[in-house]
């Protein structure tokens, strides 16, 4: 279980299902020698988050063995917003992923109809087939 959670978390950083959010600056502030000013409006986009090289190495790489021992800063990993608007089911979220997975791994197999098929980034990485795959249940052995 504590590698599947490693994977739910990985997958939680590549593909994200809301891959913006929006915030308004409460104070002047500099950002990398730029100012917002106070009551501007910032667009916040958590692929840019998630993909930060500095926080991530690798990080177009699926690699679930990077959450090993690692917790990420506050504002860094994101999946499900921060602040006043993080989403109050995120415990049940994971858990129900964790219990899908379990059932899906064990019970069925999956075959991509194209393996090979190319990722597109845009707004999230995905493989441009969608992942078109036959799904076939795996006979209990009893």
């Amino acid at each position: 279980m504590k590698y599947l959670s490693q994977v739910i978390d990985e997958t939680l950083r590549l593909v994200n299902i809301s891959f913006v959010s929006f915030r308004e600056a409460t104070e002047d502030v500099f950002v990398n020698g730029y100012l917002i000013p106070k009551g501007w409006k910032v667009q916040l986009w958590y692929r840019s988050v998630h993909m930060d090289p500095e926080v991530y190495p690798d990080s177009k790489k699926f690699n679930p063995s990077r959450w090993e021992g690692f917790s990420p800063r506050a504002g860094t990993f994101l999946p499900f917003g921060l602040g006043t608007r993080f989403c109050p089911g995120n415990d049940l979220a994971k858990l129900e992923i964790s219990v899908f997975l379990h059932h899906f791994l064990l019970g069925y197999k999956l075959t991509r109809t194209d393996p090979n098929s190319r990722i597109q980034y845009l707004p999230h990485p995905r493989p441009v087939d969608n992942c078109l795959a036959n799904v076939t249940r795996v006979c209990d052995e009893q």
